[in-house]
């Protein structure tokens, strides 16, 4: 199997970054500041857009420190336990690489802890996910990167994090940069590519050097020249455009085709198209005359969409796209074009995200409270949870009874008292609660600390 061009030519130093070297030397300064000891910001979060080199400069950074480093995805290690396990094990002061060698930090031996996805953070399962990166990060010994494409969603869920870390910008890759690595690669590949289509691959890549990369490996697969009249000389990254590139396209279009064109064999429904073309307005139109009518065109794609939901009609999706690319982009009559403009999650599918952490909570509660009351969750929801989460509240020794009887869970807690799971409430109350995590759910009455019985929900 033939080796991918974007591992096989990633950048080995900070100084073979390209189109970030502000950032990159940012980086290395950082870096450096180990050098004398732990230093007081032990932290660093690259933010940036996928495929524009974060991930680069963190292994980069790792051989030019000579560090060893661990790497872990949060998507993949997404609540509090196996984030400790991971980072908070390879963060202590003297450790071991992965072949068993001791590094001692006396004589300036570090592991980086890399950790990916930073901010993909979302779901009622990351309960004290987010606490714990900031855990880690206040108790580490050795240098920590977190490396985020939404910085917005990553400080939402862990304000602190701000504080405690350096934040370096990766900014989106200009054509000429891309053109220059491209033609490298080209070059160690011996492969004749013409610039035009070299030109080509970094227009369609959107400032994305790993899908340029990508692009360039399948078109030249095969060949020793590659000139602009070959039929696939045009590149194929329509077709597997990923969402950031595909919303910059859109933005950016000077005519209906080419915006729609820049949709095509995206992974996105019209109706989630029309969300994260309607969250990247406000950022690529600020002029208020050019806003206006990008608003416009997209309400007018909001009505295709909904008759076409109402009479099963999926012929109106094409004029619904077409309203919602191509008149969103040509409403652009003032506004002058961001060099880089970083995609917020749409505010729409955050707050669902966030309505869905408290209903999962109130029916895991109401589940537990209708099997011991021998009514309808309901009934519960309706009728009973609402004095509870008021007695709750106001008094202290209930909460423990009522959590230690139901074997409630930090959701549910947060839940009754309505604050953040990570709070230092809820903590409070499963620290006190008595009982081990894994006892299973207890009945009648149990002794509280200091052996005094508790009243259970025997009579409740």
């Amino acid at each position: 199997m033939q080796e991918e061009w974007t591992e096989k030519y990633r950048p080995k130093s900070l100084s073979d970054i390209v189109g970030n070297e502000m950032a990159a030397q940012a980086v290395k300064r950082w870096g450096e500041s180990w050098k004398n000891g732990i230093p007081h910001v032990k932290a660093l979060i690259l933010r940036g857009e996928p495929g524009i080199g974060k991930t680069s400069a963190a292994l980069a950074l790792a051989r030019d420190m000579g560090w060893d480093f661990i790497e872990m995805n949060a998507s993949d290690h997404r609540n509090a336990a196996s984030i400790k396990k991971v980072a908070g094990a390879g963060s202590v002061s003297q450790t071991f690489t992965l072949d068993g060698e001791f590094l001692s930090t006396a004589k300036g031996k570090r592991k980086l802890i890399i950790m990916d996805e930073a901010d993909n953070l979302f779901g009622r399962e990351d309960y004290g996910g987010a606490k714990a990166i900031v855990d880690v990060v206040r108790e580490s010994a050795q240098p920590m990167v977190l490396i985020v494409n939404d910085y917005r969603e990553l400080t939402r869920k862990s304000p602190a994090v701000k504080n405690l870390a350096l934040t370096v910008v990766f900014k989106r890759l200009a054509p000429r940069s891309i053109i220059t690595v491209l033609r490298s690669i080209s070059s160690k590949e011996g492969v004749e590519v013409v610039d035009a289509v070299l030109a080509r691959i970094a227009e369609n890549s959107g400032g994305d050097m790993r899908a340029a990369v990508n692009d360039l490996q399948m078109l030249v697969e095969g060949r020793t020249v590659v000139r602009l009249e070959d039929p696939d000389a045009l590149g194929k990254r329509n077709q597997e455009k990923e969402l950031n590139a595909a919303l910059y396209a859109i933005f950016g279009a000077k005519s209906v085709r080419a915006a729609r064109d820049a949709t095509f064999d995206l992974d996105k429904t019209p109706e989630d198209l029309e969300k994260w073309i309607e969250e990247g307005i406000p950022k690529e139109l600020p002029h208020a005359e050019d806003m206006a009518a990008a608003f416009d065109a997209l309400s007018k794609a909001n009505v295709y969409l909904g008759r076409t939901r109402k009479l099963q009609h999926y012929g109106l999706w094409s004029y619904a796209k077409e309203l919602m690319t191509g008149g969103v982009a040509l409403a652009r009559k003032t506004s002058p074009r961001p060099r880089y403009t970083e995609y917020g999650f749409p505010s729409h599918f955050i707050m669902l995200s966030r309505a869905k952490g408290p209903r999962l909570a109130r029916d895991s509660i109401s589940g537990k409270l209708a099997e011991h009351m021998h009514t309808s969750k309901k009934c519960v929801n309706e009728s009973t949870l609402l004095l509870l989460s008021a007695a709750a509240r106001n008094d202290r020794e209930f909460l423990l009874s009522l959590a230690s009887g139901l074997a409630l869970d930090e959701g549910d807690i947060s839940y009754l008292l309505g604050v953040d799971p990570s709070s230092e409430a809820v903590q409070h109350v499963v620290a006190n609660l008595g009982f081990p995590e894994d006892a299973g759910e207890p009945t009648g009455r149990k002794k509280g600390r200091g052996g005094k019985a508790k009243s259970g929900l025997a009579g409740f």
